[in-house]
């Protein structure tokens, strides 16, 4: 499909960066698909990377609507598909990191394409990030909004989130998009991403609104695009000592653009990243590190205690490109073996063969170590799709059970919402949900079960086991709580087993935070069979030799 052709559309000429008041080219397209955006995107960056464009500020905007996954993500993982099919709202993939997205027809995005020399870096980093956002947050500076940056690479107001931004490279130039939001449809962002929206309710939809914001909600009007877009050309002109002159496509890049369309409207381009496993075979833990996730997927021959296949995905920035694909290929056929592996990684970043803004080598390690631990512990007689449901902090699975844990932790959110005793740390064992039968199994091995009502309460758990003498512990809550919190684990320095807990979780209702307070309003379950396969493993003497009780 060509692209519409624009007005003044004389090719600029690459200048050199360091001549006073450089000329860029400032190129405005009309509203497009995803496709043709991201077609449009690798066309400029590729041409540019090799000295055949010029230095571009373009403007973009998507028709119809669109989401939007990071380059490292999985598109089952991350969007809601069949909504999306069923609302036409187009489906694909960036060429930049970073997460999902929705951007509807409303809002402005915004890109840098330059020469690398330009910002005198070859990797990008915070100070890059920072360069960049500044010619925004001036730009909203001049609509009477004071925003600030916040690191890694997002533009905020009052601490909520305005500009979200991302990027990548091609030889010698960097390409850095974020996106403007001008109006926010709250609705069809959570039902177009991979959130339980069948059970959000008004006031889980609000929260959203404490962590973004848009220009209609901080101005009480959407000011008009033409208005937008000549703040943030101001913006990056003031900030970046420019001049833009608007343009259009050159030849080439029509000529490049048609020829690359066809792969990014592709599901060879939109599935890119699209882990292929079955859940019995495959084990997967995650770190959320400051600077983002990142999720470990290993497809597993346990027998030959090997990587069949490996999958790092996340919402991380990764440089360069195929950085990440080339230290998966690295890692696929090698040993379950904790000190190979991360040689193999610790080489690579050592190397410079991959850079993660923001994220460090053992920060990489760590979502790997659980991993291997979680098909470590299929070697106690428990399926791997349970291992998959079991985390462990401050030892292995077997070191825990050796000190033969004392203390049974089990989250108020199992109970009843109509229960008194909810947001109380006992239980009256009625029978009514999860939490009394989890009670009375940790009774029946002589355990001291206790519920925890909020985070502040297991820290002070966890401090009095500490000072008490606890050796171990097995405690139940959700996944996401555990990555978020596996720090704060490791610091209280006890060991312990942690277990899935069961439907919806305050993670997935966008509730962490009424969750931190021990106000949570829904109802989870504690798993109990996976709960008893664990309490029923036996670890016999020194010899490491497992066994399995029989009910």
């Amino acid at each position: 499909m060509p692209l519409p052709r624009l007005e003044g559309s004389k090719e600029a000429k690459p200048v050199e960066a360091s001549t006073p008041m450089t000329r860029w080219r400032l190129l405005d397209t009309p509203p497009m698909t995803a496709a043709e955006n991201m077609a449009l995107d690798e066309t400029l960056l590729d041409l540019k990377g090799r000295g055949e464009g010029p230095n571009t500020i373009r403007f973009l905007q998507f028709s119809p609507r669109a989401v939007l996954v990071g380059f490292h993500q999985s598109v089952d993982e991350e969007i809601r598909v069949e909504y999306c099919r069923a609302h036409n709202i187009d489906i694909n993939r960036r060429i930049t990191g970073g997460g999902a997205i929705f951007f509807d027809e409303s809002q402005l995005g915004w890109e840098v394409i330059c020469d690398k020399g330009f910002f005198h870096v070859t990797i990008p980093n915070n100070r890059l990030f920072r360069a960049l956002c500044d010619p925004v947050i001036t730009a909203l500076g001049l609509l009477g909004l004071k925003a600030r940056f916040r690191p890694r690479n997002d533009i905020e107001i009052n601490g909520r989130k305005i500009s979200g931004t991302g990027g990548t490279e091609s030889d010698g130039a960097f390409l850095f998009q974020g996106t403007m939001l001008t109006d926010f449809d709250v609705d069809t962002m959570l039902k177009s991403l991979r959130i339980p929206v069948e059970k959000l309710k008004a006031k889980e939809i609000d929260s959203v609104k404490e962590r973004v914001t848009c220009l209609r909600w901080e101005l009480g009007y959407t000011p008009s695009l033409d208005e937008i877009k000549e703040a943030i050309r101001t913006g990056f002109e003031k900030r970046l000592g420019i001049r833009l002159e608007p343009g259009g496509l050159s030849e080439a890049e029509k000529r490049l653009f048609e020829e690359k369309l066809g792969y990014y409207r592709s599901l060879d381009w939109i599935d890119h990243i699209k882990p292929r496993y079955s859940r019995r075979e495959v084990v997967q833990a995650a770190y959320k590190a400051e600077a983002g996730m990142a999720r470990f997927t290993l497809v597993v021959n346990l027998p030959q205690k090997r990587i069949k296949e490996i999958y790092i995905t996340g919402d991380f920035l990764s440089f360069p490109t195929r950085a990440l694909f080339d230290l998966e290929a690295k890692l696929r056929g090698l040993p379950l073996e904790r000190e190979v592996l991360h040689r193999v990684i610790g080489r690579f970043f050592d190397e410079g063969r991959i850079s993660i803004p923001g994220m460090t080598c053992d920060d990489f390690l760590k979502p790997l170590d659980q991993a291997l631990e979680k098909a470590a512990i299929s070697e106690y007689g428990i399926p791997l799709e349970y291992c998959n449901l079991i985390s462990v902090t401050n030892g292995s699975f077997e070191e825990v059970l050796k000190k033969k844990p004392s203390v049974l932790l089990l989250p108020y959110c199992s109970k009843l919402t109509t229960c008194e005793l909810r947001y109380a740390k006992g239980c009256r064992r009625c029978g009514e949900c999860s939490i009394g039968p989890a009670w009375d199994m940790g009774k029946q091995r002589e355990m001291k079960a206790v519920c925890i009502v909020s985070f502040e309460d297991l820290m002070e758990e966890l401090e009095k086991m500490k000072a008490a003498g606890v050796s171990a512990f097995i405690g139940c809550c959700c996944q996401p709580f555990f990555t978020k919190h596996v720090d704060d684990f490791e610091k209280a320095g006890i060991p312990g087993i942690l277990l899935d807990i069961d439907n919806t979780t305050c993670y997935e209702l966008d509730q962490a935070k009424e969750a931190y307070a021990g106000e949570f309003a829904s109802q989870t379950e504690v798993n109990l069979d996976l709960l008893e396969a664990v309490l029923n493993v036996e670890i016999c003497g020194q010899t490491g030799i497992s066994t399995r009780k029989t009910r």
